[in-house]
């Protein structure tokens, strides 16, 4: 019992700092990605929300086609249009 709660004050003092935010934890899908305003879109937060909501993206090579086939192009159209 000792250990265990040497274990858990320890990772309390050490986890210091800000709570993650919700939305950081979030996992989303490619279609609630779509609808994301091109100012939320594009940002690292919701890339890696979009890789937890979407198994297919935990392999590398498959993320990386989707960023080149769809992030990138859509981020250049959405963006020029600003």
């Amino acid at each position: 019992m000792r250990m265990l709660t040497i274990a858990v004050l320890g990772f309390l003092v050490g986890c210091g700092g800000s709570p993650p935010s919700p939305t950081a934890e979030k996992p989303m899908i490619v279609a609630e990605w779509e609808g994301l305003p091109a100012d939320q879109k594009y940002q690292a937060e919701s890339y890696e929300r979009l890789k937890l909501g979407e198994p297919k993206f935990q392999d590398e090579k498959a993320w990386d086609r989707f960023y080149k086939q769809t992030v990138l192009p859509g981020q250049k159209k959405e963006l020029a249009k600003k």
